[in-house]
């Protein structure tokens, strides 16, 4: 599926006025069925579904074992994607009566919010980054999305060991890009204690909560935070990192796992 489109646009500079063709990006509705039953509908852009499907599902504590999955595919003329998970309780619906409409890009959904008996506070164990290595992967991040270079339109997360950027995933909606982030580190084994989250967005209280829940030390994202995101890096023990772009950056909580030099 497409990432991007041809839009045909009045481009307006200065006293000049013309008709050019511009690339804008992609946002299709997918629908998420589990079990086949439909779960949610998610505005996002049509590549790694499947890493999103699963990412969105660890998130909100559904998912917890790579081996409970017994089918995840791709159906493009349905524009869904299916996944069958083994250990669902048989009351699992009940865990979606209520949902909050999250402040992310289209309306981000979720059917649960940190302060869960299963959310775990991160206990500092020293130093995990350096400033400098901080600032170069931060320079890398910026400009590793082609799609964004090209339309301007889109979010970037990526998976860093401290050292190097190991994964990055992209979407129209910054939630969806981190859990297309998350869903691809599981379903390359790749586990995410002691990992870093880049972000290109702003950090607020849902994007708090899939770190916490998938045990992120650090958060590192080239926007601001809001205050319910900082009162939660606080409580789970995130190191919460924002306005993070060339020298600058703005350290919120836990401010020990990263080497000031």
């Amino acid at each position: 599926m497409e990432t991007k489109r041809d839009a045909l646009i009045l481009k307006v500079a200065g006293d000049s006025i013309e008709g050019v063709i511009d690339e804008v990006a992609s946002e299709l509705p997918i629908r998420l069925v589990l079990n086949n039953e439909p779960l949610v509908t998610l505005l996002c852009t049509p590549v790694e579904l499947e890493e999103l499907t699963v990412g969105f599902l660890l998130s909100e504590g559904v998912l917890h074992n790579r081996s409970s999955i017994e089918n995840l595919e791709f159906d493009e003329k349905e524009a869904a994607v299916r996944i069958e998970l083994s250990d669902l309780p048989p009351d699992f619906s009940k865990l979606f009566e209520k949902r909050t409409i999250s402040s992310g890009c289209g309306k981000g959904v979720t059917f649960t919010s940190y302060r869960m008996p299963a959310d775990r506070r991160i206990e500092a164990r020293g130093q995990l980054m350096r400033l400098g290595d901080i600032r170069r992967q931060l320079a890398e991040f910026r400009t590793i999305s082609k799609l964004y270079l090209e339309t301007g339109g889109v979010h970037s997360a990526a998976l860093s060991d401290g050292k190097e950027i190991l994964f990055f995933s992209e979407d129209i909606g910054r939630h969806n890009a981190v859990d297309k982030l998350i869903g691809k580190a599981f379903l390359k084994s790749v586990p995410l204690e002691n990992k870093i989250l880049f972000t290109s967005g702003r950090v607020t209280s849902e994007i708090m909560t899939k770190a916490g829940r998938n045990r992120f030390p650090i958060v590192i994202s080239r926007a601001a935070p809001s205050c319910m995101a900082v009162s939660y890096a606080e409580d789970m023990g995130i190191t919460l990192v924002g306005f993070a772009r060339g020298d600058r950056m703005n350290i919120y909580s836990w401010p020990k796992r990263i080497e000031m030099k």
